[in-house]
């Protein structure tokens, strides 16, 4: 082979590996701009999905439903979404799985103004949601329940993200809404109540997962343990460099308070898991009573990626 045939045949290569790597870049999203989804956006924004080689676009899609109608349609590859809407879906035949769990506890506080004074005020008013069906619907009725309250003393009024359900209190448009760090202690701060923190009655909720299709793991497993592989590393990061993971979580949320973004890291941080293997338990507090017969809880979740990285002492490796 001549020298010249050599160069052109190198050139070509070169050409199609830069069109591979191109055409490899996915798109990832998460639902919310609350605390809990803090070691996703330090596993993007330290460069880890591109270091594992999956890199990624990082897109903002609110509301779990409208996630799962982006990864049905192959728009998204991987959601960092409330468990809620993937089990719904899959519940309801959807090729959906969960593949991690990042935060295991519900996390919300429901912030109300001084004319509340006691869950029986609540009855016959409305509740702001940032979607109906969400998270934050889920959360609420956690609490009603917690309260003694019916599943029909409060209307579900759709308010859009933190600082419009904040304002409908605030306002009276709404007697109640579901917040989580850094927007609770952002409402606290101006004069709301919280009449109950799900947080600290330790109520199990899968609040965190990683969500994907079935069929595109089973098609592209190495690039769901890549993808899995950054998320530990993000995890460990976040857990272990406090001071970068604030200036993360004030880019995204765009919180400026120092004191609000430490408490807000503090809050979750304690519960948050190095390895984000999903628990039965969790799961099942997500799962509706009309599920299929004979359908338990692990048939929603998929831990095989996360415990093959742990045989692998992947997780021990970083800590070294």
């Amino acid at each position: 082979m001549s020298k010249r045939l050599v160069t052109a045949v190198c050139a070509i290569a070169l050409s199609l590996s830069a069109f591979s790597a191109r055409a490899e870049t996915i798109r990832i999203s998460y639902s919310g701009t609350s605390g809990q989804n803090l070691p996703f956006w330090v596993a993007h924004d330290a460069g880890l999905f591109k270091k594992y080689g999956v890199p990624a676009d990082l897109v903002l899609i609110s509301g779990g439903l409208t996630n799962i109608q982006a990864i049905l349609a192959n728009e998204i590859r991987f959601s960092y979404l409330g468990g809620a809407s993937p089990i719904q879906a899959a519940v309801q035949g959807a090729d959906i799985v969960i593949l991690a769990t990042a935060y295991g506890l519900m996390p919300y506080g429901l912030v109300t103004t001084s004319a509340i004074r006691s869950p029986a005020d609540l009855k016959g008013k409305r509740a702001a949601v940032s979607r109906v069906g969400g998270i934050e619907e889920a959360a609420i009725r956690a609490a009603m329940e917690k309260m003694g309250l019916g599943p029909k003393d409060l209307t579900f009024v759709q308010a859009g993200p933190d600082a419009l359900r904040i304002a409908a209190v605030q306002s009276g448009a709404a007697a109640t809404a579901a917040l989580a760090p850094p927007a609770l202690f952002a409402a606290t701060g101006r004069g709301l109540t919280v009449l109950t923190d799900l947080g600290a009655l330790g109520i199990k909720y899968p609040t965190s997962v990683v969500a994907a299709r079935r069929a595109y793991v089973a098609q592209d497993r190495p690039a769901a343990k890549k993808f899995l592989m950054a998320m530990v590393e993000g995890l460990y990061i976040y857990r272990q460099k406090k001071d970068y993971a604030v200036k993360v979580l004030e880019k995204y949320t765009k919180q400026s308070d120092p004191q609000i973004l430490s408490q807000t890291y503090d809050y979750f941080s304690k519960n948050t898991p190095f390895v984000p293997t999903s628990d039965a338990a969790v799961i099942e507090a997500a799962l509706p009573p009309e599920r299929p017969a004979g359908r338990s809880a692990k048939d929603f979740f998929d831990n095989s990626i996360l415990q093959e990285l742990e045989q692998e002492g992947f997780a021990k490796k970083l800590g070294k």
